[in-house]
């Protein structure tokens, strides 16, 4: 769109460098015939540049330097900018733009925002010293954060209201409830929960009292919807510490085929304990009953339960469980004929219903030999306490709290939370208050209620307020960055000190936090919004067509494959463009069954493999970008392509004129997606975007909506063959196929074939910076809540982080140190 006004700028509007312009002829033909006029072309005139970067046009300078440094200007059809010409270009706009930054001086200070439900949480966890909040969910009240772009942590998004105010409320005192006690210490007590105490409920819609299959072992959990309870203790009757111990082991674990259980061989079978909000995972064998203990600290309140921990078993019909006994069926008539035999001819007329139907599931429910475990009892004791009261409580209030030592309890409890140092003036309303409500609560209560007013206070939901020094803006901004919480003492001694003057102490603390796993909630959740994962089954693929993606949860193995090649290249401090083009990636039996690959090991374990035909590895090759930029049953190149554009080459293209009508393609008439934005690219209203969007996108063409690959078009009609993993069933003559064709040329005049060609175009120098242009813009968009809009300080970072081979941990320590992290000039 933009493409041929470039070198006309400078001709124009710069007179130091026009004479290298000044020939009237270039002017006419690189200029004038586009972009003057009553309708220029792409709907841009030189006069929308004016003579200088300001507020309404510095945008289109960026551009156009963009557009110069990508080869895309002057046109490939066009004369060629001699590599001179096209540095002193780039020279000038850069400039340019630079000194219009720094002339206008934005504000580096981000807008306010309250904290998102993961931080709140986190940051209350610790505040109040826990290791966690509460296994009754104190927290399930909140209302939902909405996402800006995949980032929860947007400011846009990240308003706060009254009802807000009520919900933070209510989540704070449960959580106090659960950690200071004032009532005299609860009486522990032993529950011994036998087999016939224990009870199996369907954990669907349709809630039935109980289907507990029962021997004198034990009870059997058959259905990963089911959960199994203890009747005589269905939940804690107070917070406290309990001991549980559990019996259990693994029934009939290799007896059906894994390809009708959808069960690996390889993989153990678990069992999943639930303690309200968390859970804890058992490893069964087969054999003798194995001893699980240990000791938990629990909410009143909290339902201990237990599950089958699976994907499989829902391969049949429609993924209900009752339809699996088929495959007991199946197997007794192949395998014990005899039994069959007198099943059918003995059972079956005698059955109060489908007498007709031998294979039908309900004869065969007894004769189930699929994997499970089987609970042989448990044991549960609690509550008990390491004193009275708890540590946690005295960690907080001390052993003996008094009303003059209020303001002493509460000043660690609010620097914490409010990440600063704290004045006795401040916090002076908040005694005041605990001591006008000691006599009618007592001094814990009102201590609870000292506590309630610093969690409530603007300064803890509200971080980054004025009130705080440059170095303690910067811990907690870089605390909250990785580890979604407060900065602790440590970190903020480091800051006062001026550990992270420079950017090699930044690094420091960076690698130091990686290696001990406390920016674990970053290296989660950043992946996950910068990809935009939350969308993966937004339009999920047909289950008709591709049922093992729903049946075997296949989008949850993509997300996991993402984060978890992220987190790889992070730890190893790779250079960041190999998160893009890295011929690996980390795949598991099912996700190998979509790639196509026969070399994996027969489990679910995500294990790094490399792949050897150029067409898969790293973030271009991952079924999670394939599928969500899909539809249920097509794929269209203008959505891959404006994902990649938008969250990988930092390129944000227009949005399609309201009026433009795109179709799908039509197999039976042997239209392909193709040949319908080839006649939308015949009008010139849609060419100068498509020319400049499409090339990102047919080089995926090969790909189907779950990320399988294919050579050819298949009319999507046709179901697929599940045992396949989505791919379609052998061609036969009334299939309509249509060869893919993937190639593609951007307006550099860089030409791909396929997508291994692609891919190679997508390592060079243009696309590396565009990349990690990128990179660094999602990760102060995360940091900031708002994405940085200072083009001049983003190239700084991206330089300083070319001298140290783009790598990860450097660059971000580089963005760290910058004024658009500090938000402060140094």
């Amino acid at each position: 769109m933009h493409r041929t006004f470039l070198m006309t700028l400078v001709v124009v509007f710069v007179p130091s460098i026009a004479p290298c312009f000044a020939d009237k002829a270039l002017l006419r033909d690189h200029c004038a015939d586009c972009h003057t006029g009553p309708d220029p072309e792409g709907d841009f005139s030189l006069h929308d540049l004016g003579r200088a970067p300001d507020q309404s046009s510095v945008q289109l300078w960026i551009k156009s330097l963009q557009r110069i440094r990508a080869g895309e200007m002057p046109p490939d059809d066009a004369s060629e900018l001699s590599t001179e010409q096209s540095q002193t270009l780039q020279s000038f706009l850069q400039h340019s733009v630079t000194a219009y930054e720094r002339a206008s001086a934005p504000t580096l200070r981000t807008p306010p925002r309250r904290l998102n439900n993961r931080e709140f949480e986190n940051s209350v966890r610790d505040v109040l010293l826990l290791d966690h909040v509460g296994t009754n969910d104190p927290m399930a009240m909140l209302l939902g954060d909405t996402l800006h772009d995949g980032f929860d942590t947007h400011g846009e998004t990240l308003g706060i209201s009254e009802f807000h105010l009520d919900q933070y409320l209510a989540a704070v005192r449960a959580v106090l409830d659960q950690c200071i006690f004032s009532e005299p210490q609860p009486e522990s007590q032993h529950h011994v929960g036998a087999p016939d105490d224990l009870m199996v409920q369907d954990n669907g819609n349709r809630q039935r009292r109980d289907r507990t299959f029962r021997s004198d072992q034990g009870i059997e959990i058959r259905s990963p919807r089911e959960r199994a309870v203890c009747k005589t203790f269905p939940e804690t009757t107070a917070t406290g510490y309990y001991r549980i111990s559990v019996r259990a082991k693994a029934l009939d674990r290799h007896v059906y085929p894994q390809e009708a259980t959808g069960i690996h061989d390889d993989d153990p079978l678990i069992l999943r304990m639930h303690l309200g909000n968390r859970s804890v995972d058992f490893s069964l064998a087969e054999g003798e009953f194995q001893k699980f203990e240990d000791t938990y600290w629990l909410a009143a309140g909290t339902p201990i339960e237990f599950s089958f921990a699976t994907d499989g078993l829902r391969l049949l019909n429609n993924g209900n469980f009752k339809f699996q006994y088929r495959i007991g069926h199946d197997y007794i008539k192949e395998h014990k004929p005899n039994l069959y035999r007198r099943v059918v001819t003995e059972e079956v007329p005698r059955a109060t219903n489908r007498r007709d139907m031998p294979s039908h599931w309900v004869h065969w429910v007894k004769y189930w030999q699929g994997p499970r475990p089987m609970i042989g009892g448990l044991t549960i004791e609690g509550p008990f306490y390491d004193s009275w009261p708890p540590k946690r409580q005295t960690a907080l209030l001390g052993p003996e709290p008094s009303l003059n030592d209020a303001a002493a309890i509460l000043q660690p409890i609010a620097r914490r939370a409010w990440r600063r140092s704290v004045t006795a003036d401040e916090l002076d309303p908040i005694v005041r208050l605990v001591q006008r409500h000691a006599n009618s609560l007592g001094i814990v209560g009102a201590l609870k209620e000292g506590i309630v007013a610093i969690l409530m206070s603007p300064s803890f939901l509200m971080p980054g307020s004025d009130q705080l020094t440059d170095n303690e803006r910067f811990a907690a901004k870089f605390s909250n960055v990785l580890s979604a919480s407060i900065p602790d003492a440590s970190l903020m001694a480091k800051a006062e000190q001026g550990r992270f003057d420079s950017e090699a102490g930044i690094r420091e603390e960076l690698s130091q936090w990686l290696r001990s796993g406390r920016a674990e909630p970053f290296l989660r959740q950043f992946p996950y919004a910068w990809l935009q994962l939350d969308r993966i089954n937004f339009m999920a693929p047909d289950v008709d067509r591709y049922p093992m993606y729903e049946k075997k949860q296949i989008g949850d193995d993509m997300v996991r494959e993402a984060v978890t090649f992220f987190q790889h290249n992070v730890h190893n401090n790779n250079p960041t463009p190999e998160l893009l083009t890295a011929d690996y990636s980390f795949v598991n039996a099912d996700l190998a069954t979509v790639y196509g690959l026969t070399d994996v090991p027969d489990d679910s374990v995500l294990r790094k493999y490399t792949f050897g035909d150029g067409r898969r590895g790293g973030f271009l090759g991952m079924g999670a970008f394939l599928t969500l930029t899909a539809d249920t049953l097509s794929t269209s190149p203008i959505h891959r392509a404006v994902y990649v554009m938008e969250n990988f080459m930092g390129i944000h293209p227009a949005p399609p004129p309201s009026d433009v009508d795109i179709q799908e393609p039509d197999i039976r008439s042997a239209r392909t997606i193709r040949e319908v934005l080839e006649a939308h690219r015949s009008d010139t209203s849609c060419a100068a975007c498509h020319q400049n969007i499409d090339p990102f996108g047919y080089a995926f063409e090969n790909f189907d909506p779950i990320g399988a690959w294919r050579d050819h078009y298949v009319d999507a009609s046709q179901p697929a063959d599940a045992s396949a993993g989505g791919n379609r069933r052998r061609r036969t003559a009334d299939v309509v196929t249509i060869p893919v064709d993937a190639s593609a040329t951007f307006l550099s005049g860089a030409r791909y074939d396929d997508v291994t060609e692609f891919r190679q175009i997508m390592t060079n120098d243009v696309s590396r910076d565009r990349f990690v242009r990128c990179f660094v813009t999602k990760f102060l968009t995360y940091a900031n809540g708002v994405a940085p809009d200072n083009f001049s300080e983003i190239e700084a970072i991206v330089k300083r982080s070319s001298r140290h081979n783009y790598r990860i941990i450097d660059t971000m320590a580089a963005a760290m140190d910058s004024p658009l992290f500090r938000e402060t000039n140094r």
